[in-house]
Order: structure tokens, then sequence, then C-alpha cells
């Protein structure tokens, strides 16, 4: 008699899932290790590549991001003084902000490992998993933002810029466009890192391996795509979050339309995208080397842990 082919649970065990597949070369990684290995770490490592990453990034665009806002908000008379005014809320938050980006964008990533999702490719789990984390910072960028962008617009600092943020509009004003900053954190971060893991992707796949400044070059090409994709919805969030009264997104929208036509919703732009290639070429060239030494420090103590529980109890008495 012919074999039956065997049907139920016991079935799905045997049968080929269709999504399976080999796993693929990781970046930033020299021995082709699988995804799942880039992002196999715990919370903490996240939370001290991101301060790194995230310091380096604040220091280096602060200064286009203030011109950039002035442009937006329509204040350039004495554009190019206090480039530094209200750093210290950026600065003071970057910790937090940081860790729960990254700490969101690896599980996300772990998540798409554990189902098994390769089809997804570079550029859909990079995608998938930064909507997820830009989601998951706006929650903590929206008073830091609030605040920074309306010491900006006023040459001030940013206590002096809370202080009459909290006397103006009351307490608040930490959750002011906080819609806006929601939506317009998913839709660019989704595109920065589908960009970023695509352009690594291309550089896993070359034979010669990926090179330490992979990262960086990943990094600018995905700002510069991310602000040229995304600069409108930046503009409408700022002109909401600096406005002296209650303005709602689409408002916001129709005004700058009104006033200034499309251009209106790319002021800024030049600075922005000077800003785009130092910021994220640096941050995230430091995020992956912080990454990669973390991972090989626990990778030697993992080893070394190892080898003294094998190493034979003799051995250890003559020492």
């Amino acid at each position: 008699r012919t074999a039956r082919t065997p049907r139920g649970p016991r079935a799905a065990a045997t049968r080929p899932r269709p999504f399976a597949r080999a796993p693929r070369p990781t970046m930033g990684s020299d021995d082709g290790a699988e995804p799942a290995r880039k992002y196999d770490m715990p919370l903490w490592c996240s939370v001290a590549s991101g301060t790194v990453g995230g310091t380096c990034a604040v220091l280096v665009g602060y200064p286009f991001e203030t011109v950039k806002v002035r442009l937006q908000t329509g204040t350039t008379k004495a554009l190019f003084r206090h480039l530094f005014a209200g750093v210290s809320a950026p600065l003071l938050t970057v910790t937090p902000q940081w860790a729960i980006m990254y700490g969101a964008y690896y599980s996300a990533q772990r998540w798409l490992d554990s189902q098994n999702l390769y089809d997804f490719g570079p550029a859909g789990r990079g995608a998938v998993s930064g909507a997820i984390c830009g989601l998951s910072v706006s929650l903590c960028a929206v008073p830091v933002d609030v605040v920074k962008i309306n010491a900006q617009k006023m040459h001030c600092s940013a206590w002096d810029a809370c202080r009459r943020l909290l006397s103006a509009r009351g307490p608040g004003f930490v959750l002011h466009g906080a819609f806006a900053t929601a939506l317009h954190l998913t839709l660019s971060q989704a595109a920065f890192f589908a960009a970023y893991e695509t352009v690594l992707s291309r550089w896993s796949a070359a034979d010669a391996g990926t090179p330490e400044y992979a990262p960086a070059v990943a990094g600018g090409v995905a700002g510069v795509l991310e602000w040229s994709l995304f600069m409108s919805t930046d503009t409408v969030k700022t002109r909401v979050q600096a406005s002296d009264v209650r303005l709602s997104y689409f408002s916001a929208w129709r005004s700058v339309l009104a006033a200034e036509g499309p251009r209106g919703l790319y002021r800024g732009y030049l600075p922005v995208i000077l800003r785009a290639v130092p910021v994220n070429a640096s941050s995230f060239f430091v995020i992956e080397l912080a990454n990669d030494r973390i991972r090989r420090w626990r990778e030697e103590r993992s080893a070394a842990a190892a080898a003294m529980t094998l190493r034979p109890r003799g051995d250890a008495d003559l020492s």
C-alpha cells in the first residue's frame, strides 16, 4: 500500500515551515553569524551604546538643529547666535531616549527573528522595527522637543523656556504636539532603519566582508533619505510645538500650505541635510563600535567562565 500523508499536529512538526530559511549574515559581524546574534544582548548594552551614540549625535548636530528650527518657525533674527540654546534638555534625557529607542528596536528585531520572518528582507525588518522604535521613543521625546524647540526659538536656556511654557500654558505643555511627534517619528524611523539595514546588508553579502566604516556610510545615507521624505512632518510638528496658541496638527498643515505652499514644508532643508550626514554617520559608527566591543567582551567572559568550569579539579588544586 502507498504510505498515507500524515495529518494533524504530528504532520505540522515534520512539514517544512514556509518562512524558515538559512540564517543570513549580519552587519557588523565578521563571522557571518545569524541576525539574532546581533540583537541578542541585554538591555544595559542598548543603554550603554545608545547613550554614547546619542551624546555624540546631540553635540555634533545641535547647531544645525537650532538653525533648522528657527527657519521652520520664521524666527530668523540673529539666526546664528546662541546655537546651543536649550542643549541641556536633550543632553539630560539622552540616556532614557536612546535606551528606549534601541531597547524597542532590538526587541522588535528579536521578535522578528523568533518568528523566522526572514522573507521580510533587511528593508522590511528595518521598517517594522524602526516604526516600533519611533512610536516608543515619542513618549519620551514630546516634552524634550517642546522645551528644546521653544528654547531655540527664544534664544534662552532650557530652564528658562520651561518656566515660560509653564506660566503660559500650564503643566499640559509637556504633551503639546504628542500626535505630531508620534506620527513623525514612526514614519521617519521606519524609513531610516529600512535604508540603514539595506545598505549594511549589501556590504555583508559581499565576499570582502563588512568594513568598520560601513555603519557610518549607512547612517549618512539613511539620514539623507529620512529627511528628504519626512521633512514636511517635522516642519508641521515644529510649528505645532512652537506655537504661542493651541494649534492642532491639521491647522498647522493648512497654515503652512496657505502661507508658503509646499515649499514652506521644506524650510530648513539645507541645514538638516548638512546635519544628517555627520550626525548619523558619527553616532551610528560609535553605536556599532560600542556594540561590537560589548559583544566581544561578553563572549570572552563566557569563554573564560566555560574554561574554568571544564578545568580539572586536580589542576585547580595544584595551582
